[in-house]
């Protein structure tokens, strides 16, 4: 698309020149089936304030480009831009607009920079902003009809109680909102259920979805939404949204089609832009002084892996409209390839203490053949959820972390260095990273170490799942696991709760369906429910037993395997994962790791070949790679920790040490475990823990 329009940009494209500026779109007017004919008007933010409306829209396919007559020139657009421009076209006036695949040189990279870089201002200083969800269908004309008629006052009232007492006031919340396919209501109708699908097909609109649109549609106070003829005001559209939100752990009726994940996904990035315009319209202080910036960037990047977007580098570009230190962190300059882009990000998160983007990191969240180190985010898939343990509030394995949300310079988690050139690997680099001169593209063959403080190696793990209505699939692993640890020697887990119990609350990360901590009871009054549950051949989802929401929470079984450690760590850990893989507890990160001894391809000692499996006594591999997060039982309390500096525990100890922490823990029974308020039975793992460096490539 850069390059549809080179031969002619420099004759219709002037430079731009002065304070803020820009171009806007004079669209002339036009009956159906006229020629689309419009002007670009060089301008400023300043002369134009007030003056126009900016379009939020998605590009769509390069595939099929449609021409205009652009300052008396063809210009070639994308389809979906076409037809936008067809909708909004006036029949007797001419319509100001700011569109950014025409207002900008698309070929000119500098350029391109420099008008991202003042987008906030553009969409600030409109009229209105228009949200334009594509051409309209059978569907939509019914949904968008329906959300003008709602009660907008009374729907978008509910939600802002959220967050206001915390996760119970939520909970609570959520109960008792109104709920479009509430099973009480009128759920069985032919006339609801049609409209049902015509409100999720709205939702799964594309436009939904994209990283720009975050930014778009937040930031005037003004902001309306159109399909083909219907337009309503955006809080109609959020008020929508609400309604189909589920109350908790829900799916939607069986007529529904589609992937409830991405409709799940496209309610949250809403909820995230009715949030950033409440604290932008519900105070008048951030407005006013023009201060949209209101969020720290370690903040903003927590949720860019559930958006789209065209251009992966602009999943951290769109967020310096709403991050106050964004320049601290990169500039606007689309000549960085997006790998380097995201890993010079992770590099300087990771010297400043913050591990939060490790949950977009690992092979089990990268695309296949990926040539990022495997401690680099990829944030490049929309489909949130995919490889992604939950983390709770109250998880802290790591110990106290410096998270996503808050940066504390200073407070370094680990350090990034050159590979040796013996063990660089061979990449198969894309012609961006082949034409980039930069001293930053040594990233991709680098390593990181991580403070690591718990390791210890995968000795069990459950079969796949591949289909989650497979029931019969699902009891033969539930079986197969119960009767392997059934034939472990101790009987009781490293916390004192019963093998079968631990084994259980493994599965549902420990929480119900609210997302509070359970126990063994918990276990003990629901698991027989729901086995009988899965095991009726008359069961249905309108007689769900207790156990099956947290199930479907935590997504094990399906999306997430049991996994056993030598010395008697229960995990949840990806699909991924394999027999020798590492599970590890990083200083300030609050899940697990699940990490793979990586061996270089080059050699692996020398005199050596590099498929010699290390014999008996040589030296242990110095490097992993990271497959994805991991749920530990009864390690995510900051119990590592804890040990480590009660006990004095050291990594990989020698036999005196040994012998030290053991006299101390005199068989379960010390002091020091009565001192920590922990079971005896963490005695076994003392072995585990201890403070060393991972490194990982």
């Amino acid at each position: 698309m850069e390059t549809w329009n080179a031969d002619i940009a420099s004759l219709m494209y002037r430079p731009l020149s002065g304070a803020v500026p820009f171009r806007l779109l004079r669209l002339h007017p036009g009956k159906p089936g006229d020629q689309l004919i419009a002007d670009l008007i060089p301008t400023s933010v300043d002369e134009a304030d007030g003056q126009y409306e900016a379009i939020s829209y998605t590009w769509g396919s390069p595939e099929n480009p449609c021409c205009i007559i652009c300052n008396d020139f063809n210009l070639k657009i994308q389809k979906n831009a076409f037809d936008m421009l067809l909708d909004l076209r006036q029949r007797d006036e001419p319509r100001v607009i700011w569109v950014d695949a025409i207002c900008i040189d698309q070929s000119n990279v500098e350029e391109r920079a420099s008008q991202v870089s003042i987008m906030h201002h553009i969409y600030r200083r409109a009229k209105r902003v228009v949200v334009w969800l594509g051409k309209p269908d059978e569907y939509s004309s019914l949904a968008m009809a329906y959300a003008a008629t709602l009660d907008v006052p009374k729907l978008i009232a509910e939600p802002q109680e959220l967050g206001l007492h915390g996760p119970v006031n939520a909970w609570e919340v959520y109960l008792r909102k109104l709920y479009f396919f509430d099973p009480k209501g009128e759920t069985e109708s032919s006339q609801h259920q049609t409209l049902g699908i015509a409100l999720i097909r709205l939702i799964n609109r594309p436009w939904f979805n994209r990283m720009w649109v975050q930014q778009e549609a937040a930031l005037c106070r003004h902001t309306c939404v159109v399909c083909g003829e219907q337009e309503v005001d955006w809080d109609n559209v959020y008020a929508l949204a609400w309604m189909i939100t589920p109350r908790s752990v829900e799916v939607y009726p069986d007529y529904i089609p589609g992937d409830q994940n991405g409709t799940l996904n496209n309610l949250a990035a809403i909820q995230h832009i009715q949030r950033r315009r409440r604290q932008l319209f519900g105070d008048s202080h951030w407005h006013e002084k023009g201060r949209t910036s209101i969020y720290p960037f370690s903040y903003c990047i927590a949720d860019v892996g559930r958006f789209g977007a065209t251009d992966p580098r602009d999943k951290m570009y769109a967020l310096q409209c709403f991050a106050e230190d964004a320049n601290e962190w990169f500039q606007v300059d689309y000549r960085v390839p997006w790998e380097i882009l995201y890993t010079d990000i992770a590099r300087r998160f990771l010297q400043q203490g913050i591990l939060g983007f490790l949950k977009s990191a690992g092979r089990a969240r990268q695309k296949p053949n990926s040539i990022l180190p495997s401690w680099a985010p990829d944030f490049r898939d929309g489909n949130w959820g995919k490889s992604i343990i939950e983390m709770h509030p109250t998880q802290t394995a790591g110990g106290p972390k410096t998270d996503l949300a808050t940066a504390c310079p200073g407070r370094g988690a680990g350090s990034v260095h050159n590979l040796p050139k013996c063990h660089r690997k061979r990449l198969d680099l894309p012609n961006s990273l082949k034409s980039f001169k930069d001293t930053r593209k040594s990233l991709l063959q680098s390593y990181a170490s991580f403070k690591c403080m718990m390791s210890d190696e995968i000795i069990y793990i459950a079969d796949i799942v591949e289909d989650p209505f497979d029931v019969k699939a699902t009891l033969d692993v539930l079986r197969g696991d119960l009767q392997y640890i059934g034939q472990l020697e101790s009987r009781t887990y490293l916390n004192g709760e019963s093998i079968t119990d631990a084994y259980k609350l493994t599965l549902i990360l420990s929480s119900n369906r609210r997302q509070v901590p359970v126990d063994s009871k918990y276990a003990r009054d629901h698991w027989d429910d729901w086995i009988r549950w899965l095991e009726d051949p008359l069961s249905t989802r309108n007689n769900m037993p207790i156990w099956a929401y947290p199930m479907e929470a935590s997504e094990a079984i399906h999306r997430f395997r049991f996994a056993m450690t030598r010395r008697g760590y229960f995990c949840l850990v990806p699909q991924a994962t394999k027999l020798q893989d590492v599970v590890s507890i990083f200083v300030g990160y609050p899940l697990g790791v699940v990490n793979r001894p990586w061996r270089p391809s080059s050699t692996y000692l020398i005199g050596k070949k590099a498929n010699d499996e290390p014999s008996s006594g040589e030296e242990k591999m110095e490097y992993f790679e990271m497959i994805g997060d991991s749920y530990i039982h009864g390690m995510m309390g900051n119990e590592a920790r804890c040990i480590i500096d009660e006990f004095k525990c050291r990594h990989n100890p020698n036999q005196t040490q040994l012998n030290k922490m053991l006299k101390a823990s005199d068989s379960g029974g010390g002091e020091a475990w009565k001192t920590l308020g922990l079971h005896g039975g963490y005695e076994r793992i003392l072995e585990t823990l201890g403070d060393h460096l991972v490194k990982l490539v």
